[in-house]
């Protein structure tokens, strides 16, 4: 394992490493830490990179643990030096800001790769799926144990759009995370494990639920809610699911629940919950 380490500029904190295994097959990114408080996910990436001499893999990988190291250090979603959403920057500028500058450089790196894998978290209560671009879902190759794959165009600036519109095929896996740097280990053992045996090639028995975009839906008043944890626990396919309590009404669900808020009192406009229609 080769490990490089590359400057935006000569202040402080404002660098990233990245790890590299020589293989003999195509080249693979792997990064995470694009928001900086989004701790699981560099989490799994981190151990990759502790494994990585250990992976029996074909591949050129590439590892990037923590592309936003000025978030990273302040738990912070976006940048502390402006303020910007890296994830809404790319392909940056070599003559911009300090994030778009940092954007730049991450993208360039990401563009000598055949596949880029951009490691997220959904949140506190959510469940893993990969967000990924496609039109059918007959037309998905990809074999992973994540059961959800949510169809999804991207957004102008994210590091996954941007990529495909220049060649580079990409896709998200959303992680399960928590405040202020929580991590949810049990969750981020099973996606370590999961891209593992990606990197290996070893066959899945995973059979996949595709869905559609997933939809947000907000609080019509202010009230308590109390969500249903065990609903983001099981594998559905279809059927009236329980999302949890608001103001003592139970909301239910037919298609699939991806995310809910946590146990609060929630005001109006606020997301309570998110779902995806199974294709």
């Amino acid at each position: 394992m080769e490990e490089k380490k590359f400057f935006v500029d000569d202040l402080y904190h404002n660098y990233f490493k990245v790890y590299e295994k020589k293989g003999r097959g195509k080249k693979i990114l792997i990064i995470s830490g694009i928001h900086g408080d989004e701790y699981t996910s560099i989490y799994v990436n981190e151990k990759l990179k502790d494994d990585l001499d250990k992976i029996n893999s074909d591949f050129n990988i590439t590892i990037l643990p923590i592309a936003n190291m000025g978030a990273f250090l302040y738990r912070s979603r976006c940048s502390p030096y402006g303020g910007e959403d890296l994830n809404r920057i790319f392909p940056g500028d070599p003559n911009g800001s300090l994030s778009e500058r940092l954007a730049n450089q991450i993208f360039n790196i990401a563009m000598e790769n055949d596949l880029v894998i951009d490691l997220h978290s959904c949140g506190f209560l959510c469940r893993p799926y990969i967000l990924l671009n496609f039109k059918e879902k007959g037309d998905v190759k990809l074999k992973m144990d994540i059961v959800h794959i949510v169809k999804s165009k991207g957004r102008k600036g994210q590091l996954m759009t941007e990529l495909i519109k220049n060649g580079v095929e990409s896709f998200i896996i959303e992680v399960p995370s928590g405040f202020g740097g929580y991590i949810q280990i049990d969750h981020a053992n099973n996606i370590y494990n999961a891209l593992k045996n990606f990197l290996e090639e070893k066959e899945t028995k995973t059979r996949h639920v595709y869905l559609d975009p997933i939809v947000k839906v907000r609080a019509e008043e202010f009230g308590l809610f109390l969500p249903n944890e065990e609903a983001l626990k099981v594998n559905y396919t279809k059927g009236n699911n329980i999302i949890g309590i608001f103001n003592k009404s139970m909301i239910i669900t037919e298609d699939v629940p991806m995310a809910m808020h946590f146990p609060s009192y929630v005001f109006k406009g606020e997301i309570l919950y998110e779902y995806a229609k199974i294709i």
